[in-house]
């Protein structure tokens, strides 16, 4: 002993990724690297793939948009019922709730897109193609009715510009395939934009109201084919 203090050197805790796998796993460094449990019953948790976890993390908050809607969910009910600390949600989504939002609307788009180019991909003339897509529409929409909401309603009640902006590319991607049954029959290319955007806000309406019940799916095709031939009809010719 020399009358000097002793130093103790201890470790210097960062956040990074091993902290991203105490938060996935409910622990914290303990002794000398020792994993101390955070549970509350201190049963040990399984670590996931952190994509597992983040795929985890979009199906939840899909669900809980869809049951409250945008503006009324929160991450903490999101992290709540994917069962993990609120932390990670912020941890994966740094930038909150809007980024989780789109993330689960590009993947909503995703499948909408695989969708629609299946329908309008089968070798078959232009009217059935016609027909195809807004059979397909309306069946997808029918069955994941919280995918119309999320895509077509959310998005505007809301004035986040990146959140806005997936709502327009949804739109955007609806409009280029009409653009292209359009075009086939020969609608000048000056008016593809303003006639297939006419078409897609009143197909789309209607889907909105066979989906809400309010007319049948028979009737919700009728409608549509009528809208979609007839201006066809008038801007270039009837699809054979």
């Amino acid at each position: 002993m020399n009358g000097q203090p002793q130093r103790h050197n201890h470790p210097v805790t960062r956040f990074g990724d091993a902290d991203a796998r105490h938060l996935e796993t409910g622990t914290v460094s303990g002794h000398e690297g020792e994993a101390i449990e955070m549970t509350e019953a201190n049963a040990p948790r399984v670590r996931m793939d952190p994509q597992v976890r983040k795929a985890l993390l979009r199906a939840t908050a899909r669900q809980v948009f869809a049951d409250r809607g945008y503006a009324a969910s929160g991450l903490a009910e999101i992290a709540d019922r994917a069962g993990v600390n609120k932390r990670l949600c912020y941890y994966y989504y740094p930038k909150g709730r809007p980024q989780l939002f789109t993330e689960v609307m590009g993947e909503l788009t995703a499948e909408l897109i695989g969708v629609i180019h299946a329908a309008v991909s089968a070798p078959v003339n232009t009217a059935r193609r016609i027909e195809r897509l807004v059979k397909a529409l309306l069946h997808y929409f029918g069955s994941h009715p919280e995918a119309f909401a999320l895509l077509f309603r959310d998005p505007y009640g809301v004035r986040e510009p990146e959140i806005l902006s997936e709502a327009a590319a949804v739109q955007a991607e609806l409009v280029r395939e009409f653009s292209k049954l359009y075009a086939s029959v020969g609608v000048p290319a000056e008016r593809l934009v303003a006639s297939t955007s006419g078409t897609v806000a009143y197909v789309m309406r209607i889907v909105e109201l066979a989906v809400g019940g309010e007319i049948d799916r028979e009737a919700a095709v009728d409608a549509c084919m009528t809208c979609v031939l007839g201006v066809m009809g008038e801007l270039g010719r009837e699809p054979g």
